[in-house]
């Protein structure tokens, strides 16, 4: 049996306005959606929207971009931005939102407050492994707890468990900012090989073994590849690596060479040419211009 009871309608447009005319920090809110359904209109809100996509499939327009979410994906809109949800697919969408305050979540934990600012007021998806939305789903199912059968202290715990749940995204997170195509749309094909990639980034990943994975030609992968995301495989594949980096760079204590390994790059030599070809910085240079007072333990000397 189901652990969230069903809900039917999608009223998170009316439930953001009706807070921002309360005192209220945090608030969480599900619903279920049967396999087609669209709003009617973008919307706009102060808070910030933590979207969770439980089941099901969707489109999110956010300031005229569109990303597809898939069951286990989170979206983050950013305060201010326009938005839309468009649900399809074959199978009911059942989907949970946390509305919270940026500022408020900053104010909460001072030594990564500026961190929490940027993720909560950048619209953009995340990629969980199924490690990771486990613990998300079960963290939101106690927030949904607190946030309807509140108690004392509820108000406290939904903040804590916002910055808890934030801080998990950011810890364990892959963030895609990259729309689809308004040209091209959306390619089944394509989602599969970005969150395969995304997942697995640590991995040796070939592109010849990605494209079997989609099960789809070297060739033809490869030229929809490029059309769909702008990159080449290795573009991309360098991309999400170094993104990875950075973040670890700026938030653990590891030697360059353990990050180069960790984030699947087969030699440190190489991790140092691509980053400074990226950054136009070594990584030792970009962790101490960066990332100063970012870890309390950050080592400087590589």
């Amino acid at each position: 049996m189901d652990r969230y009871p069903p809900m039917e309608n999608d009223s998170n447009a009316a439930t953001a306005e009706e807070l921002e005319q309360q005192d209220v920090d945090v608030y969480v809110e599900r619903a279920l959606h049967g396999p087609v359904f669209r709003m009617a209109y973008e919307h706009t809100h102060t808070y910030c929207e933590i979207f969770y996509l439980r089941s099901g499939t969707c489109t999110y327009t956010v300031n005229k971009g569109q990303w597809h979410l898939e069951a286990g994906d989170i979206f983050i809109v950013a305060p201010g931005e326009p938005h839309s949800t468009r649900y399809e697919g074959k199978t009911s969408c059942e989907r949970i939102i946390v509305f919270c305050m940026p500022e408020v979540l900053a104010r909460l934990i001072p030594t990564a407050a500026d961190e929490v600012r940027r993720t909560l007021t950048r619209s953009g998806k995340v990629i969980l492994n199924a490690e990771s939305r486990r613990a998300v789903d079960t963290m939101i199912h106690n927030m949904l707890l607190e946030n309807d059968l509140p108690q004392r202290f509820s108000e406290d715990i939904l903040k804590l468990e916002s910055l808890h749940l934030v801080m998990l995204l950011l810890r364990d997170g892959i963030f895609g900012y990259e729309t689809m195509s308004e040209k091209d749309g959306y390619s089944a094909d394509i989602e599969r090989a970005l969150k395969y990639i995304a997942l697995n980034y640590q991995q040796p990943l070939t592109l010849e073994d990605t494209a079997a994975y989609c099960n789809l030609s070297t060739t033809y992968f490869s030229r929809k590849f490029k059309l769909i995301t702008g990159r080449t495989f290795k573009e991309h594949v360098n991309f999400i690596r170094l993104r990875q980096a950075k973040q670890m760079l700026c938030t653990t204590d590891n030697t360059i060479t353990k990050i180069a390994m960790l984030c699947g790059f087969g030699s440190s030599n190489y991790f140092k040419d691509v980053f400074k070809a990226d950054m136009g910085v070594s990584p030792r240079e970009y962790r101490k211009i960066s990332c100063p007072h970012g870890h309390p333990h950050l080592r400087t000397d590589g």
